[in-house]
């Protein structure tokens, strides 16, 4: 029931593409490329060194980590085949066959903005549109399922409130954020 109710997302999205040229250069431009200003703007946090920006970093970092780690725990389990292998589709971006849940490219993004949105970092709205946006443009492009982009975006969300309000303030690591490197 749930798979079928994902195809058929999938699908509604999927006929769309080729049919507005500009969506379609906008979201491989999400799909493929959005992720690395996320590795810029976590450079530019490391290097400005203003209060807390380095604790941020950290943050981003760890949960980014964890995230992409109970990601593949999860795909050791549960295996699922990318769109463009069990469907005659539009795919716009190439991709290797390896499973498509949960997606890394939401899971990761989301992390990332997720943190930002909790630590009341200035243009996070921004961040958290271009982490949406990167989601859906996986599923525009023809790489994953909506379920498997909803799978990943949760597991990010999930995973940046546990390290906020949790593992950061663990003894080990709190200790560790105050070393000098993390403040100016």
């Amino acid at each position: 029931m749930i798979l079928d109710t994902d195809y058929k997302w999938f699908k509604f999205i999927n006929e769309r593409v080729s049919t507005y040229p500009l969506m379609d250069h906008l979201m491989i431009f999400f799909a493929e490329y959005v992720q690395y200003a996320f590795v810029l703007l976590l450079i530019m946090l490391w290097w400005r060194n203003k209060k807390n920006n380095r604790v941020i970093v950290f943050q981003a970092l760890f949960a980014f980590s964890l995230s992409y780690t109970v990601n593949r725990l999860i795909e050791l389990f549960l295996y699922r085949e990318r769109p463009f292998i069990t469907h005659d589709i539009v795919q716009l971006v190439e991709h290797a066959a390896n499973s498509s849940f949960p997606s890394d490219h939401a899971a990761s993004a989301i992390s990332i903005a997720a943190t930002l949105m909790m630590v009341t970092l200035g243009y996070r709205y921004v961040w958290c549109l271009f982490a949406i946006l990167i989601a859906f443009s996986r599923v525009w492009v023809g790489v994953h399922y909506p379920f498997d982009v909803l799978a990943g975006a949760l597991i990010g969300a999930l995973i940046a409130l546990v390290t906020h309000f949790i593992l950061i303030k663990m003894k080990p690591i709190a200790d560790f954020l105050r070393r000098p490197i993390f403040n100016p």
